[in-house]
């Protein structure tokens, strides 16, 4: 299939006044604000009859919705800001003329001991004819107390009732009822659909959006997992399982295909789906479609408009996305010949079919969006996330995996200097573990290790035991550790670093956020000698003050403290190794400068964490900065935010890692 690659100019020009305005020649020195804006595009979607395109870009020091008409390029571009002091999270069309935003804000939330400081989620609908927003199931959150942080779920857009869609609450009447709403996209109002039973935490619909085909209950105290088939008085066990109420199930309902339920078993080094035949009961393993790599963890991918299963996706050294279903199996095999070396993920589609959004990226390219037009057989630029960067500037990523001291094989990411090898060694070096710390690095692009890459940096990613998507097994090997083999894993690929020659022993510092933030202050700790500089980023200081505030948060047997407990340990029989484990209770083990950063709005790892440590630093006399992000997440959400960080590593790093 030929394939014209073109740019929509109309789009681009209205575009350009998102960027800063930057030249695309050459610079010595990078530049700071191109890598702390906020990406120039994200979230491309184009609308269910094709006649707009909606996206995220900075405005005004956030982010906000633009929509652009595709078929009249005169049409007044339609800018959606989000609720005052809010942050937009996401973006979705629920009808031909409806855009919604997920939002959230700073407010009150009551725990199960106390009230807290928390983030509130709020879905705002905006029609795009009349410019008018409404926020989604807004008299019945009003209706509840404080404690209605939760804005609901967006379960279904009702194609075949485009003024609605239906939205999942829970309601407290005595005991937890899980509720689905026809919401009015213009009024916010909301009517009652059906009440689900107390355990219920998934349905699956028809691809309408009006029908339940299988219901997932699952009880939390005592482990019985159910799943049904049909609805209310029709409804027929087909599956049921009994799990340790301690940990997390292991199983999950994805799907109908063909009248048997599709279930995923987790915790596997290869995607497991399995049917269950609803006459029979008889499990059988079921063949997906595709060609998916073992050793890997697989999500699904349902379609934008009915929900139906059409692939997974998994991460290797990045993201990818596998199809099984017609015509995405197509689309994307032909969009990969057109944008050759390029990665290719589907985002959203026409009803139609008749256009399609996608997202590529390369270890050149951070990222840009395409229109697909499939009865031209055209894909047009819609813009990119870093368009002022040229490929030369773009640092490359590449894997160094090491062994740990008791012989564990250890992924890892090496970001080098543009024009640099692993040969040009040894250079100054930056590491920078991962948050989580049930999370992972890939080699995709990073504002910050790029930013400090192109100052002449090495930037050292490890990806400690612990971390996901390298196997069930290597992940349950940080169970316990996260302030022990976590920590030493990091150490030892530093030394692998110096002793291969890419790491100059004498210029090494160490950066990250939250638990990234943590290893950052308990890594000078422990290894005082290694490490001349730590730049913590809304990281833990004090494991125990961690670990109380999310017990009055959710309650000492919630599902967030089995998880803690499975990761670091009790906060009680284990109290002396995680004093011993704190970086405010050590501090006087430290030689490194530290910079601490935290958001005000953190509501993840309060702002208090970073307060104990410096006061602690300031106590035992040793060299510490402060520096609060105003208004500001545990994600980094503006690009104030992320210019002061990127300031601050500046002078940090250059003090103690420049000639």
């Amino acid at each position: 299939m030929m394939f014209k690659i073109i740019h929509k100019f109309s789009l681009m020009v209205i575009f350009s006044i998102l960027t800063l305005g930057a030249s695309k020649t050459a610079f010595a020195t990078p530049n700071i604000d191109i890598y702390a804006q906020l990406p120039r595009t994200q979230s491309v979607r184009v609308s269910p009859d094709g006649n707009h395109i909606a996206m995220l870009a900075p405005y005004r020091g956030t982010k906000a919705v633009f929509v652009f008409n595709l078929h009249n390029p005169n049409a007044n571009t339609i800018i959606i800001p989000t609720p005052d002091k809010s942050i937009v999270k996401g973006v979705r069309w629920a009808s031909n003329k409806h855009v919604v935003i997920l939002a959230r804000l700073r407010g009150k939330g009551q725990g199960k001991m106390k009230k807290y400081s928390t983030l509130y989620s709020r879905w705002v609908s905006t029609n795009i004819e009349t410019q008018k927003s409404v926020i989604l199931l807004d008299d019945k959150i009003k209706n509840k107390n404080y404690r209605v942080t939760y804005g609901g779920g967006y379960v279904h857009s009702l194609p075949n009732d485009p003024d609605y869609v239906l939205m999942s609450f829970s309601d407290y009447v005595g005991k937890v009822v899980h509720r689905h709403f026809r919401v009015n996209l213009d009024t916010g109002k909301e009517r009652l659909k059906r009440s689900n039973p107390v355990n219920t935490q998934n349905v699956v619909l028809s691809p309408d959006g009006e029908r339940v085909l299988a219901r997932e209950d699952y009880n939390r105290r005592n482990g019985k997992y159910q799943v049904f088939l049909g609805e209310s008085v029709k409804e027929k066990l087909v599956f049921q399982a009994t799990f340790d109420k301690t940990k997390q199930r292991t199983i999950y309902l994805v799907n109908i295909i063909k009248g048997k339920p599709l279930f995923q078993e987790t915790e596997q080094d290869e995607l497991t789906l399995f049917t269950i035949d609803p006459v029979t009961k008889q499990r059988s393993p079921f063949i997906f479609d595709a060609d998916v790599p073992e050793g890997y963890e697989y999500g699904p991918i349902f379609d934008p408009l009915t929900n139906e299963l059409i692939g997974v996706g998994y991460t290797d050294d990045s993201y990818k996305q596998v199809y099984s279903a017609e015509p995405y199996k197509t689309w994307h095999r032909d969009i990969k010949k057109a944008l050759k070396g390029q990665k290719i993920t589907i985002i959203s589609r026409t009803k139609d079919n008749s256009m399609i959004t996608i997202y590529a990226d390369s270890p050149t390219n951070p990222g840009e969006f395409f229109l697909y037009e499939t009865a031209k057989n055209s894909i047009e630029s819609l813009g990119g996330m870093y368009p002022e960067l040229e490929p030369s500037q773009i640092a490359r990523t590449i894997r160094y995996d090491y062994t740990a001291r008791d012989g564990l094989e250890i992924p890892a990411y090496l970001t080098l200097p543009p024009g640099k090898s692993i040969s040009s060694g040894p250079m100054p070096m930056v590491v920078m573990p991962h948050g989580g710390p049930t999370a992972r690095d890939d080699a995709g692009f990073d504002f910050w290790a790029q930013y400090l890459a192109a100052k002449g940096y090495v930037v050292f990613k490890p990806q400690f035991r612990g971390s996901t998507g390298f196997g069930h097994e290597f992940t349950e090997k940080g169970n316990g550790e996260f302030g022990g083999k976590m920590l030493t894993d990091t150490v030892d690929g530093v030394r692998y670093l110096i002793k291969t020659n890419v790491a100059q022993a004498d210029k090494i510092c160490v950066t990250g956020a939250s638990y990234g933030g943590y290893q950052a202050l308990a890594l000078p700790m422990i290894e005082p000698d290694m490490f001349k500089c730590a730049l913590s980023v809304n990281g833990v200081s004090q494991i125990r003050d961690i670990l109380k505030f999310e017990e009055a948060r959710t309650g000492f047997n919630s599902n967030a403290i089995k998880f803690w407990r499975k990761i670091i340990g009790d906060r009680y029989k284990d109290k002396d190794v995680m004093l011993a484990q704190s970086p405010a209770v050590n501090v006087d083990k430290i030689k490194a400068e530290i910079v601490l950063v935290h958001g005000t709005d953190d509501m993840t790892v309060p702002l208090q964490q970073s307060k104990v440590m410096s006061k602690a630093l300031k106590k035992a006399g040793k060299s510490s900065t402060m520096i609060l992000l105003p208004n500001d997440d545990h994600s980094l959400s503006l690009p104030q935010s992320r210019k002061t960080l990127l300031e601050a590593s500046d002078v940090l790093f250059s003090k103690h890692l420049d000639e």
